[in-house]
């Protein structure tokens, strides 16, 4: 089972904003889960767990396999960030020099 058959199986057809209700976590928190922008904290796998029928270690590994599908996408981010920022500092250092 991967992330996102977690997440659908957990909300058992239920709409995002019930079952925030339902769970007790802020609908945009469970909404971030649900399209996969942030993965859920502890108390949240919990409720994934309880909410799916699957075990807490099940549930902690499909996490901890998502967390590190998405790693190397993160880094390259990161790290085209570093140099669009490094760019610009330099543009800026030389436009104020001129």
């Amino acid at each position: 089972m991967n992330y996102q058959e977690l997440i659908a199986k957990a909300l058992k057809g239920r709409s995002v904003n019930g079952a925030a209700k339902t769970w007790g976590v802020p609908q945009k928190t469970l909404e971030n889960y649900v399209k996969g922008k942030t993965l859920p904290n502890y108390t949240t796998a919990a409720i994934l767990a309880r909410e799916s029928g699957i075990g807490l270690a099940e549930v902690m590994t499909i996490l901890i396999d998502e967390e590190h599908r998405r790693k190397p996408l993160k880094e390259m981010v990161a790290a085209g960030f570093r140099m669009l920022t490094n760019a610009l500092n330099r543009l800026y250092a030389g436009l104020s020099a001129a």
